[in-house]
This record gives structure tokens, sequence and C-alpha cells, in this order.
């Protein structure tokens, strides 16, 4: 057994090249946060690892995920040092779909390797009926699975998120008792979201990522070490033709927009953050309209520091008939801010809707 695991980490280690650059290329969403498994002070167990957000919070800014860390996470031979990386950029869009069907504990008899196993393959068929060139992944040796589809370029992370859910919300008539988690999770602004373990040394056991064999000429179930690693750089990502036949399109740029002064008129100045007594500025309702046909439009603004604000703001919009993807509580990245520090708000929509058009000249 002993050969048999220095034969396999050491064919990771050779392809460690290889596999960096192709992460990186088509796994990593942000660089500026990922996971890692460190080993846990004082404990000799090879399985005492504890999970943490990389780089440390002061390192933040400065310290960023590189093709040579993840050659790292590719030669490593103990749990310590394996990587993770996030299902979604800080803009809300992602280059992979994971669902993750786990079993962690031999010991529980409500989940068994079996019926994990019956459950991937019956949606890996699926992912491939939908046109997709899905990776079935055997992640721990005991019955845990990944499924993993890539795309070929970034796509909206609410829409990932959604077929993914679809794609399990069968999991009662497939035997499980819950669902298996999908990468990436609901979109969100306010924190990171949750990583995936990269493919390679698992963090607390003895194993190394196995590959179903999807050829049908073959009945070896798994591929390992160098002929797994193979299936992993060959798999095919989904172009947009495949991906909008399955409801997933590429994300569209945000635009934040100012509430009052921008949209809201404004003339009684500040009456308090759920009191909006103005009607819109002339123009908003069509002028919005015409932004979200190119751009995802949110709304952010002091009020949104409250859900009564937040609240108020979604009252006024739909009163005044006026569409929005999303009322923010925290600023999110975008394209253009339009308020007095970015595009300048004047009065005048025909006005500022030149200017985003030169802006994206």
């Amino acid at each position: 057994m002993a050969d048999y695991l220095d034969r396999i980490a050491g064919e990771w280690h050779e392809r460690s090249p290889e596999l960096a650059d192709w992460v990186m290329a088509r796994l990593v969403n942000r660089t500026d946060v990922w996971g890692r498994y460190v080993k846990r002070r004082g404990d000799a167990d090879e399985a005492g690892t504890r999970v943490v957000t990389a780089p440390f919070r002061e390192q933040r800014g400065k310290v960023f995920l590189d093709v040579d860390s993840l050659k790292k996470h590719f030669k490593v031979r103990s749990g310590s040092g394996v990587l993770g990386v996030h299902g979604a950029s800080a803009d809300q869009t992602s280059r992979w779909l994971a669902i993750d069907i786990d079993l962690h504990d031999e010991e529980d008899l409500s989940v068994t390797r079996e019926g994990n196993y019956s459950a991937a393959k019956t949606w890996w068929h699926a992912l491939r009926e939908h046109g997709f060139d899905p990776l079935l992944l055997d992640s721990n040796g005991i019955g845990g699975f990944h499924l993993l589809v890539l795309f070929a370029q970034p796509m909206a992370t609410q829409g990932v998120h959604e077929y993914g859910r679809q794609l399990v919300g069968d999991f009662l008539k497939r035997g499980l008792s819950e669902a298996p988690e999908v990468f990436p999770g609901k979109p969100c602004w306010d924190h990171y979201g949750d990583w995936l373990r990269l493919p390679g040394r698992h963090h607390a056991r003895a194993h190394y990522t196995r590959v179903w064999n999807d050829e049908p000429w073959t009945d070896r179930p798994w591929l390992e070490g160098q002929e797994a690693i193979d299936r992993l750089l060959a798999t095919r990502p989904a172009d947009l033709a495949i991906a909008g036949q399955n409801g997933i399109h590429p994300a569209r740029r945000t635009v934040c927009l100012d509430f009052d002064g921008v949209i809201h008129s404004y003339r009684s100045g500040w009456c308090g953050a759920d009191v909006i007594p103005d009607p819109p500025i002339h123009g908003t309702r069509e002028a919005v309209a015409r932004l979200r046909k190119s751009y995802r439009v949110v709304v952010h603004s002091s009020r949104c520091h409250t859900l009564a604000g937040r609240n108020a703001i979604a009252h006024w919009l739909a009163k005044h008939g006026i569409e929005v993807d999303e009322i923010c509580e925290h600023k999110p990245p975008a394209v253009m801010y339009i308020d007095d520090r970015a595009i300048p708000f004047r009065g005048d929509w025909e006005q500022v809707l030149t200017e985003i058009h030169q802006f994206r000249r």
C-alpha cells in the first residue's frame, strides 16, 4: 500500500506544473482569498488539520494566490498545505459548477457509499445529456464524490447556482436524506462565499483523487494517477451555447445607482431612512429599463444600512414601476457608480446615458 501511494503521489508531483496552470486558467475565480488546510499545533496525527481562509487577514491585499502556490498543493504528501478555491469572484461570476456529495464518517448509517455513488452517476448522466463534459471525482475514497463542470468563460453565479440546485433537486428520489452542497453557493456580497478543495491529495486521508472512467469500451471504473490527471486536463469547458441552453449566461456587468438625487428627486431632503416622500426624477423608469438591457442595475445608498430603509426603497420602486436587479446593503463591486463621486448625476438622464456610452469606450 505504501509503494502504491508513493507512486501515485509521485505522479501528481511530476504533473504539478500542468495541473497548476490548469487550475489557474479554469478553476480560480479570485486570487485575493482561497482555502487552505493547516496542521493543528501539537497534533501528531496526519489527519489533524484545520481549515483556514488564506492569506491571514493582515496579509490580504498583499499576498495573492499564484501558480507557485498551486504547484505546492499538487506536491504535498500530507494533509497540511492542501488548497481549495472559491466558487465565485468578487463580482459574482463563476468558472465552474460543482456538486459535493459528502460521506465523512463511514459509521454514519444514514449515508452509504453505494447510495452516493448511484446518485452521483445519475447526475453525471444528466449533465452529459445537457451537453456538458462532466467530471465525476472520487474525492475521499470512502464514498464522498464531487461532480465538476467547467465553463469556457465566467458565468453569472446566480444562474450557475440555480442550475446546480435544480439538478440535485430530486435527491430524495435518489435515496439521499439531504441535498448535496452546490458550488457556487447562493450569491452574496458581504462575505467571500464557500470554497471547494482542489483535486489531488485529501486533507485527512491517504487518498488521491480518482476520476470516473467514462470511456464505454473499458470495464475499469476509476482512473488513477497519470490517467486521472490526463482526464482532468482534457475536460472540455462548456461554451456559451451549451451553457445558455441550460439557463446559464454570462454575467452582466454591474452599474450601481445612488438613490437620493439620482432616482428619488429628494426635494424634501432627509426625512428618515424609511421615509421617501418625493417622486422619481423625470425619465428614471425608462432610463433604468434601458440600462438593464446591458447591465445588472443595483441600488445602494445610506438608507440601505437598515432593513427598514431597504424595504422602504423596494416599496417606493414598486410603487413607481421602476425595476432594478438588487437593493444592496453593502456597496457592491461595479463597473460604474452613478453618484456624485463617479459619473455625476445632474438631473439629466440622457446626459448620464451618453456619459456611460463614452465611458465604455
